[in-house]
């Protein structure tokens, strides 16, 4: 759900904004019709490599060609494809606040002893239940991230670190979503974003539901917006089980 009671945008950021252009009385005819202002990383949405990666030569961290991966340029091959979930819920309650726990490539290699080796065709989606906890209408939606990010009055939701996003390259992963703000942790929120994204690998934040998935076994697709030269896209996220 995107509107402007929820938590779609990053407290940093723009905030949503839906203003009413024509209500069944204006010149263009008799329709009612929106204008809506967003960032390009609203509500459930993916990062292009382009999103953290600058231009080579520019002597910014990390930079490389991978800044000219844009939204419309990620073929479609690299959203789709069988899900593995990771299940990552024991982190919560393990950390202070302010602060997010990290989730490190152990967590990887023993979900792969349970359940197979992953493929490059898998898209691997971090299931923290953060959403399913945290994303609802103002007040309660402040905790999905501004106490925790911007307050630091209430625990951070539980993220990789570069290692856990250097095992998904390793294995020659594409795409990797979460169920909470951001693929960084809140101390450390540029690492696995850099790592992820300088291999032009697809990261999709703010997933919902991935409770209803198993660990394997779902056909997963995320479609975004093709906005040209995007740096990211809201879209929809589906899983057939």
């Amino acid at each position: 759900m995107i509107g402007r009671d929820y938590p779609c945008f990053y407290f940093r950021g723009q905030e949503f904004m839906q203003v009413k252009l024509q209500d069944f009385d204006g010149s263009r005819g008799l329709f009612t019709s929106n204008v809506l202002i967003a960032e390009e990383h609203l509500g459930t949405h993916c990062d292009a490599p382009r999103h953290m990666i600058a231009p080579p030569g520019s002597n910014v961290p990390h930079a490389g060609p991978a800044h000219y991966v844009t939204v419309d340029k990620i073929p479609i091959e690299k959203n789709l494809g069988p899900a593995a979930v990771i299940d990552c819920r024991e982190y919560l309650g393990t950390e202070k606040p302010g602060m997010s726990p990290v989730i490190k490539a152990e967590k990887l290699k023993k979900w792969e002893n349970q359940y197979g080796t992953l493929q490059k065709e898998d898209k691997v989606l971090i299931f923290t239940s953060w959403t399913e906890l945290y994303y609802k209408k103002f007040p309660e939606g402040y905790k999905l991230e501004k106490t925790c990010n911007m307050d630091r009055t209430t625990e951070g939701w539980p993220a990789p670190d570069e290692g856990f996003i250097e095992y998904l390259v390793k294995r020659g992963v594409q795409h990797v979503g979460c169920d909470f703000p951001s693929l960084g942790q809140i101390q450390n929120d540029e690492g696995p974003h850099w790592i992820a994204l300088e291999n032009e690998m697809v990261v999709v934040e703010k997933l919902i539901n991935l409770s209803r998935l198993p660990p394997r076994g779902a056909f997963y697709i995320f479609l975004p917006l093709k906005i040209e030269n995007g740096t990211g896209s809201p879209g929809r996220a589906i899983a057939i089980v």
